[in-house]
């Protein structure tokens, strides 16, 4: 399994199947149509964008118990069909109650095989492939999200409807997956003579620490990403388009990813550092901006940089850190956790202002700059007690 694993055709398979992961709000583009031809408010519209992600939350908790029923290579490709029908099901119908069940379904879907497809690469992968293969898949991600966006724009010409066509994709996916990728699992019962250790396996308690980054990285990306054009146009005017330059962050982090398992293999741990320490000068950078418009530009287009080294940190430390019994709930945690900063993004910008009695729209921005010195210094501080004493942070 080792060497066919290893292939070139394996490996793009294993990867492919993450450019459907954040695609749910590749169809925005076509909200203000549907809108209209549906006869519904703004709010529920609107919820036909967000929905999909609380049902991801849903199965990522329940995909590891699809997983000890299924097998791994099953319950993906029961996520990519699901996706696929959900996702393609607006196509043919006109019905607000139908298109809402099928955001669901997709949601399902995509929910399903989220932490699986980090999973997959834990068990198959080691070392400075499988850093390399995390960082592959984190660009895969906003590859995925970058072209689809841009299909559904180009097939909204046609109609609202055809901007859904984009989820035919899933299908061609699955039937790849599955003829390609070798079946694997992170059940105990797939090495019995560790049964009795693996039993008795507990989640590692540093899960919980990975988590949070988790939460603070994606709260962090939202949040300069939603606030931003409002800077923009408090800048330069409320005409101001801001979308070319949100643009620049998923190609920004598509590079950082594809380069990410050199780098780390170059770098080691000064890479983790590396890019908390970029997050914190973004962040510094966009408070600074009030009415500097260069500032806020610069401060946006570091911020798109260091999540695709942050995050394949955090996955390549849970395939050392966690054991078969947990691997698949740690990588779920993980993803409840982004889910979590996604949604506390706006409420942590509000809390912000409220605290501080500053209605300034670049007021957030020190308080997180401030965070991740924090974050950098107990990182240090960690580390340094650790070569003190010998490291049993990756025992189970």
């Amino acid at each position: 399994m080792k060497a066919k694993s290893n292939s070139l055709v394996v490996k793009s398979a294993v990867l492919c199947i993450s450019l459907l992961l954040t695609s749910a709000p590749a169809i925005n583009g076509a909200l203000p149509l549907m809108r209209n031809a549906l006869d519904v408010t703004n709010a529920q519209n609107e919820l036909l964008s967000t929905v999909p992600s609380f049902m991801v939350i849903i199965f990522i908790f329940l995909s590891s118990l699809i997983e000890r029923g299924l097998g791994m290579k099953k319950t993906i490709c029961l996520g990519l069909l699901l996706a696929g029908i959900g996702g393609v099901i607006p196509m043919f119908t006109a019905s607000y109650p139908i298109i809402f069940a099928s955001r669901l379904i997709l949601g399902a879907g995509l929910g399903v095989y989220n932490s699986l497809a980090v999973s997959l690469i834990n068990a198959l992968y080691s070392g400075d492939t499988r850093a390399t293969m995390l960082g592959f898949r984190n660009s895969m991600e906003s590859i995925g999200q970058s072209v689809l966006t841009f299909i559904a724009g180009l097939l909204l010409t046609l109609g609202w409807h055809w901007s859904f066509a984009i989820y035919f994709l899933a299908f061609p996916l699955m039937v790849f997956f599955w003829i390609t990728v070798p079946e694997t699992s992170t059940r105990p019962q797939d090495d019995p003579t560790k049964g009795a250790e693996q039993a008795k396996e507990r989640m590692n308690p540093f899960v919980y620490v990975l988590v949070g980054f988790a939460i603070i990285l994606v709260l962090n990306s939202l949040a300069m990403s939603v606030r931003f054009p409002s800077i923009a146009a408090s800048i330069r005017g409320d005409n101001f388009n801001s979308s070319y330059l949100l643009s620049l962050m998923p190609i920004l982090g598509i590079v950082a990813g594809f380069v990410f398992g050199m780098m780390n293999k170059l770098m080691g741990k000064k890479l983790l550092y590396l890019g908390i320490a970029i997050f914190a000068l973004s962040d510094l950078l966009m408070g600074l901006a009030a009415n500097n418009f260069p500032l806020a530009m610069a401060g946006l287009i570091l911020s798109g940089i260091p999540g695709s080294w942050c995050f394949p940190y955090i996955f390549n430390t849970l395939g050392d850190i966690t054991g078969p019994r947990t691997s698949t709930l740690a990588t779920s945690l993980i993803f409840v956790g982004c889910n979590i900063g996604n949604f506390a993004a706006p409420l942590f910008m509000s809390a912000v202002q409220a605290v501080t009695g500053s209605d300034s729209l670049t007021i957030p921005f020190p308080v997180l700059s401030a965070i991740f010195v924090i974050i950098f210094l107990g990182v240090l501080v960690s580390d340094l007690r650790g070569r003190k004493k010998p490291d049993v942070s990756a025992s189970n």
